[in-house]
């Protein structure tokens, strides 16, 4: 299309003096400009991953050029980092204004929050590993001071919770107010509000079961792949896991599995199909587990501990590919990210199947659960697992056609 950018004065002719220049009037910088921009930047961050968003197109978003982005950020980097301690900041300025000694009041603050801002929470995201260390050290402790917000209220409520459970039950239940971002469930407003404080009451009254026991060492076989292909595999998932997958290349893949560059096209044409082959895993590997869960469960609430058992292994696997899943799928082609997409959607609805409720509250909830399992294991509580378990089965059995028992 094109655009008419004359202002409608016809042009000067022999018979026609020329109009008398005038001086343009200078356009004022919005005096909330570098709020625009990291508003937009974090939207896009947590839509797309920090290596798939460009400082171009965050400039053509907030409608300016990309020189005038640059004169406020260095580098993309910083602008991550920006957005992460805007996101915290602004919930901290929020909290400081309500009564903290209600963990209700703090935590329907934390929902309005994520509600009124479409909030994709960058509070638990990987993204962090793209900071410098002096700025993850910040944004790390700016999710730490939101977290203990909702920590203190809980102790003030209930002073028998050590100072370690009250932080495990603060991480819940801020997982759980910033969920409704993280997935597209369809729910009025008014709806989603109360399906939330439902999901809160669950856990600001729960028991929290003791850290688990320390695990036996597992003693090293010494034994490896013999197959190329699951060597490369193996050293993928481990590079996407520390690094993400745009920062990894075939050669650091083929370094780290001690295979020559030029045999790793052998078995993988590109990076796009080491990662789907890494998603399909990873999806075949909750779609067994469930199966296992299913097959040998002696009741509905037998079932969906053992659903919640077997998702959790998945999750905290030293060699687990649901991270990747969760972060990487955008990375693959259209077509192989439509039938990802796929699979986790019927992954989902045998969890909601399984509660007998099949509503789009249930379905909220399943995901709220699945996203506290996330959340709690990437905020490196694994030793608490037994309580995380029993939290995410106490909030799927409020959605239930019966009250379900938790974990023993």
């Amino acid at each position: 299309m094109t655009i008419d950018t004359s202002d409608g004065t016809p042009a000067a002719s022999p018979d026609r003096p020329a109009a008398p220049k005038t001086t343009p009037k200078k356009t004022l910088r919005p005096r909330n400009r570098k709020a625009q921009i990291i508003a937009v930047a974090r939207e896009q961050f947590g839509q797309s991953g920090y290596h798939n968003v460009s400082m171009e197109g965050i400039a053509s978003a907030v409608g300016i050029t990309a020189g005038a982005l640059y004169r406020h950020f260095p580098n993309k980097q910083e602008l991550l980092a920006q957005a992460m301690l805007d996101g915290s900041s602004s919930i901290l300025a929020i909290l400081e204004n309500v009564d903290s000694n209600d963990s209700k009041v703090v935590f329907t603050a934390l929902v309005r929050y994520g509600l009124d801002n479409n909030f994709r929470s960058l509070l638990f995201d990987q993204e962090a590993r793209n900071l410098t260390p002096e700025r993850r050290v910040e944004a790390r402790a700016g999710v730490r001071g939101v977290v203990n917000h909702v920590a203190n209220a809980l102790r003030n409520e209930r002073p028998e919770l050590s100072d370690a459970d009250a932080a495990l039950l603060a991480w819940a239940l801020t997982s759980i107010a910033f969920s409704p971002a993280r997935h597209r469930t369809s729910l009025p407003r008014k709806r989603f509000e109360a399906l939330l404080g439902t999901l809160f009451d669950a856990v600001r009254i729960a028991p929290v079961l003791p850290e688990d026991p320390p695990a036996a060492p597992q003693p090293s076989s010494g034994f490896s792949h013999t197959s190329r292909r699951e060597s490369l595999l193996a050293a993928a998932i481990t590079l996407f896991n520390r690094r993400g997958y745009q920062s990894v290349t075939m050669d650091d893949i083929g370094a780290a599995a001690g295979i020559p560059s030029s045999s790793i096209y052998t078995h993988f044409d590109s990076k796009a199909e080491v990662l789907q082959a890494i998603l399909s895993r990873g999806n075949e590997t909750l779609r067994l587990g469930l199966v296992h869960a299913l097959r040998n469960a002696q009741s509905r609430d037998d079932a969906l501990a053992r659903v919640v058992q077997s998702y959790a292994d998945s999750v905290i696997s030293p060699d687990s590919a649901i991270g990747i899943l969760i972060e990487e799928s955008a990375n693959l082609p259209e077509e192989a990210q439509a039938s990802a997409h796929t699979a986790q959607r019927e992954y989902i609805d045998e969890w909601v199947h399984l509660l007998g409720n099949e509503t789009n509250e249930a379905r909220a909830t399943v995901l709220a659960a699945i996203g506290l399992i996330n959340d709690l294991t990437r905020v490196r509580l694994e030793s608490r697992r037994r309580a995380i378990e029993d939290l995410a089965i106490r909030i799927l059995a409020t959605q239930t056609i019966r009250p379900i028992t938790p974990l023993p």
